[in-house]
């Protein structure tokens, strides 16, 4: 035992150490900016404050809200500059504070674009992270999940997701079609929020457009029709599993919804649209685990099991889905030709590691 004592291990913990400092500087970093949205810290950096003025509103210890500052100045949150401040006795420079224009944009509850709710998607889920002992102890059932409450909730963040980015970027990339310039009738299928619905017929004019997506998610979708005064907007209440959702359209929609990849709700849309009408279906089509990151999702995806909803063992995947290349074959056993299946974080103009296409197949 005590030659033990002067005997180095056969190789270096740096690999070990270096790891946990990587991880526990990013947390760290985490719960400042899940702390600085709680306390509402960039609603009051629209204009210039001195770290002394900020502390002083948000009754907070002056030495941490120093730090916190210079913080988030460094990660580009914040800018600052230094001010002058001079009286009869000395000069002094003092260190001031303002939000960036992404932060204006994002990080404030008043922006239209605030990203700040689905933001707390994160700091809820962490919390799994934190008892995940206890997930991985109860090998059977993690957590039933309400599908009549989740849903309603997972369409309000989505909306203000979606709308910062995606939305405007998809709704013009679909206005360039001809089809889409002469449609009459378009179906948002498992629309939730209805605002891609609603995009689509201020683009179009003459464009009438349903939404169709669960009883109690129709009221919610209400509602974003009421805020935007859209025209030319009804819902339809239904489960497309089990209930007609019509026929006679130009344009059937749908993006990011748990029958994205059924080939039974494939073959309903076919049947449900014209010859010569557009199918756009906006879906994530993972492949395969090729990084960590693709299986810390995987992981977070079997926390939960929705009631109603037969999830696989891989993200975003369902009983009976298909693959992209199996989708795409069915699609055209259907008599869909494929017209393009665009890549979104291309789409998007960043890269990310969403595994994320837009399909648009035309019926022939």
């Amino acid at each position: 035992m005590k030659m033990t004592l002067l005997k180095c291990p056969g190789e270096s913990p740096e690999k070990v150490l270096k790891l946990f400092d990587e991880i526990y500087s990013k947390t760290r970093i985490f719960y400042l900016l899940k702390t600085a949205l709680d306390l509402n810290l960039f609603d009051y950096l629209n204009d210039f404050k001195s770290a002394e003025e900020l502390a002083d509103m948000l009754n907070t210890n002056l030495t941490l809200t120093k730090y916190m500052l210079r913080i988030f100045t460094e990660l580009g949150i914040l800018e600052s500059r230094v001010e002058m401040n001079s009286n009869s006795s000395n000069i002094t420079n003092n260190i001031i504070y303002r939000n960036t224009n992404i932060t204006n944009t994002y990080l404030k509850k008043d922006s239209e674009f605030s990203i700040i709710n689905p933001i707390s998607y994160y700091f809820e889920n962490i919390k799994n992270w934190e008892n995940l002992i206890d997930i991985l102890k109860n090998k059977d059932n993690f957590s039933n999940t309400d599908t009549n409450n989740f849903f309603p909730e997972v369409v309000k963040r989505m909306a203000d997701e979606c709308k910062c980015w995606e939305l405007q970027k998809v709704l013009y990339y679909i206005s360039k079609y001809e089809e889409f310039k002469n449609a009459k009738k378009l179906l948002d299928l498992a629309g939730g929020h209805g605002l891609y619905a609603i995009g689509f017929s201020m683009l179009n004019k003459n464009l009438k457009c349903r939404v169709f997506d669960l009883p109690n998610v129709v009221e919610e979708t209400k509602k974003f029709i009421e805020k935007y005064n859209a025209k030319n907007i009804s819902t339809i209440a239904g489960d497309f599993y089990k209930d007609d959702i019509g026929n006679d359209y130009d344009i059937i929609f749908t993006s990011y919804n748990p029958g994205g990849k059924n080939p039974n709700i494939a073959k309903k849309v076919y049947n449900a649209l014209n010859n010569g009408g557009l199918f756009i279906n906006k879906q994530f089509f993972p492949e395969k685990e090729e990084c960590i990151e693709d299986c810390l999702n995987n992981m977070e995806w079997n926390f939960s099991k929705p009631k109603g909803l037969e999830k696989e063992k891989v993200r975003f995947t369902f009983k009976e889905d298909l693959n992209l290349d199996s989708y795409l074959k069915y699609l055209k056993y259907l008599g869909f030709e494929i017209l393009e299946v665009a890549d979104i974080p291309e789409l998007l103009g960043f890269k990310n590691n969403s595994p994320a296409k837009m399909i648009v197949a035309k019926k022939l």
